[in-house]
């Protein structure tokens, strides 16, 4: 009766119902795990621990319900209780190895931590499974075949070691094809082999016994519900980390290929640009133009106005040139003030067009806070494959029309040509001298004397600088300058000139005074005057003793910083030279070189003409200028009978304010009214003849 026993209960009869939920929860289980386990390892910290932890609860929470749901699918005929302790104890015994297999394959990083992991998880199964089956209590005899209890420990194990190991490489889709397919045989092959190993002898009276099926279906369902909502959860983790984590990709992507100041492409981004332009117009037989810019004034009022300012401009023109782009059309901050900008396009009209657009953002005025700058640009056009059959030739030709814009005084725009590439070079070797000459001493100043001319005592000298190129001979001291200026080296190598002539000049005779000449960009830097104390400071030198020299165009570039400088300097005991004057840049100039007929003298100054004497000297100096020039002179804003009679007695040719009428709307209207009896005896003045003798 044993023998047909055995042979009636060999094959053993599973719920389809239950097996195929079992399937369904082995397989995303194993998923989803294997995808927490290569979160683990890639995290770091807190997130790690968080990682850890979903990847434990999901990783033990399906491994026990595969194998509870498979459990509750055999029929046997015979009749079956679970023990609620035992149960619970597989379930401890799952979620105290499925972290502990987690961490030494992620700790011991490598084969071997894979191998320890999968030896521990595998063994963590094995526990659950034979505790699970041990609670599960069959009113018959049981025999277990030894071969196959091992086979299953061991399946468990090596599946479980595969499983870890694929996990922890980096991921593609097949990676995780065969990282689930090694767990899912981990877990599915030690359950069924282990289920084989168990034989139940049956006795002829265990034949009829009833097999509770629909209980344990409903316990099964339960079971695999719950756990499917646990593997859910853990999915929407995975998935919203997955999310957060393609965002922060994305940004950080933008952020690397983005200006972190202005918000367009930076360098990298060109570069990739660049790229696939040169490759279309190759492809396409077309044509495309890369535009250097570089603003002219920027660094200027980043040392009077300071970074904010700076960044103001670089902002607000990195807006007008995001506004201006068409199809095709891009532009990029390669860093500090350049920029630079790439067209597509095979008419010359088009790309004149675009140019001009870039320029005209360029020149209009970028109002900041309670004052106005424009920063100006030089542009230099190259386009491909016209002036350069490759990229990097492409920039520096750009560069090179550029460079040649930034030192036309008439051109602000300049398109490559074949002769700016030796022109370019020759500046630019030019440039690196000046460097090597300020750091090896090639640099001198000389002195020119100053004498008083009635007596003929020196009064002074002021500092000339000279540089003698070892190849090129003597460089003439306003190229020296717009070197300086173009290379960066201004603030530079105003500081050595500074320093070197209060040094000389400490060792003169007290009488005497040292004067040097200041560019604006470090005449009007927040720095200056401590500059001046430092090196007054340390040369000895009296600060009555040094004259400052500035031209008419250091004051017009920012009248209200270089009022407050010469004050400061003033304070000091430092003098101030106006240097220039009368010279190209002068308005005494325009009143030479310009046709004017009439002077008009503000109102401002006639104002305080009558209360401040030296106001009226100078509106005394300028009626004897205009009539030395033979141009009329009229006084604005006459408002009282002193302003007007001084006026008249200084020789003005005619007079203008409330005093002698009010504005009408005619012209009639505007004779009079405003001055009555008073306006009539103006008229009754007759203005002096001016003549050359005056």
């Amino acid at each position: 009766m044993e023998v047909m026993s055995n042979h009636i209960y060999e094959l053993k009869v599973y719920d389809p119902f239950l097996l195929v939920g079992a399937l369904i929860v082995c397989v995303t289980g194993a998923w989803i795990t294997m995808r927490l386990v290569t979160r683990v390892a890639q995290t770091h910290g807190r997130q790690r621990l968080g990682w850890y932890c979903l990847a434990s609860m999901a990783g033990a929470s399906f491994v026990w319900c595969t194998h509870f749901a498979a459990m509750l699918a055999y029929h046997c005929n015979a009749q079956v209780h679970l023990d609620p302790l035992r149960t619970g104890v597989s379930l401890l015994v799952m979620l105290g190895a499925m972290p502990l297999a987690v961490m030494l394959a992620v700790r011991l990083y490598g084969r071997g931590g894979c191998m320890v992991g999968g030896v521990v998880l595998g063994l963590g199964i094995a526990g659950m499974h034979y505790i699970g089956m041990a609670a599960y209590r069959l009113d018959a005899l049981v025999a277990w075949n030894g071969l196959l209890v091992v086979a299953s420990v061991l399946i468990g194990a090596g599946c479980s070691a595969t499983a870890l190991m694929l996990a922890l490489r980096p991921v593609n889709p097949r990676r995780e094809i065969e990282t689930t397919l090694a767990l899912v045989g981990a877990v599915a092959g030690l359950h069924f082999t282990g289920m084989e190993a168990m034989r139940v002898v049956a006795m002829p009276q265990h034949m009829l016994a009833v097999h509770d099926n629909g209980q344990f279906l409903a316990l099964g369902v339960s079971v695999i519900g719950g756990t499917m909502l646990m593997l859910i959860a853990g999915i929407a983790s995975f998935v919203i980390d997955g999310s957060v984590r393609q965002e922060s990709y994305e940004e950080l992507h933008r952020m690397a290929m983005s200006d972190g100041l202005t918000g367009l492409p930076n360098r990298i981004s060109f570069n990739e640009r660049l790229h696939n332009e040169v490759s279309r117009a190759d492809r396409d037989g077309e044509q495309f133009a890369v535009i250097g810019i570089d603003l002219n004034k920027f660094k200027e009022i980043n040392d009077t106005r300071g970074h904010a300012a700076g960044d103001i401009v670089l902002t607000t023109l990195a807006e007008r040139f995001s506004a201006l782009l068409a199809d095709g059309e891009f532009v990029a901050r390669l860093g500090g003030d350049e920029f630079i900008a790439i067209h597509r396009t095979s008419d010359s009209a088009e790309l004149h067009g675009f140019v001009e657009r870039i320029q005209q953002a360029l020149n209009q005025p970028i109002p900041i806070e309670d004052y106005v700058v424009t920063s100006g640009g030089s542009i230099g056009v190259a386009v491909y494959p016209v002036d350069a059959s490759d990229s990097e030739t492409l920039i520096s030709r750009a560069d090179m029309a550029m460079y040649r814009a930034k030192t036309d005084p008439h051109h602000t725009i300049w398109y490559y040509e074949s002769a700016l590439d030796q022109n370019m070079r020759a500046r630019r070797a030019l440039g690196e001298d000046l460097k090597v000459a300020m750091n090896s001493g090639q640099l001198s100043l000389f002195y020119q004397v100053q004498t008083v001319v009635a007596t003929g005592e020196v009064s002074g000298y002021e500092a000339l600088l000279r540089w003698e190129h070892p190849e090129r001979g003597a460089i003439a001291p306003p190229e020296i300058l717009q070197l300086a200026d173009e290379n960066g080296l201004i603030i530079k190598l105003g500081e050595w000139v500074l320093q070197t002539a209060c040094e000389a000049a400490a060792g003169w005779n007290e009488n005497v005074r040292v004067a040097v000449n200041m560019s604006a960009a470090q005449f009007l830097q927040p720095r200056f005057v401590v500059a001046v104390q430092e090196n007054l400071a340390r040369s000895g030198l009296a600060a009555d003793r040094l004259v400052i020299e500035i031209t008419e165009e250091t004051v017009q570039r920012n009248p209200d910083r270089a009022l407050a400088m010469a004050n400061s300097l003033q304070a000091l005991g430092v003098r101030l030279a106006l240097d220039e004057f009368g010279g190209t840049h002068s308005v005494l100039h325009m009143l030479r070189a310009f046709p004017f007929s009439k002077l008009k003298i503000d109102r401002s100054l006639m104002q305080q003409v009558d209360t401040d004497p030296v106001v009226a000297q100078l509106v005394r100096s300028i009626l004897l200028m205009g009539h030395a020039l033979r141009i009329s002179v009229l006084a604005q804003g006459i408002e009282t009978r002193g302003q007007f009679s001084i006026a008249s007695a200084e020789g003005c040719d005619e007079g203008q304010g409330y005093l002698i009428g009010h504005p009408a709307q005619s012209a009639q209207a505007a004779a009079t009214i405003g001055g009555g009896s008073f306006a009539s005896s103006i008229r009754a003045v007759p203005s002096p003849a001016f003549s050359p003798e005056i």
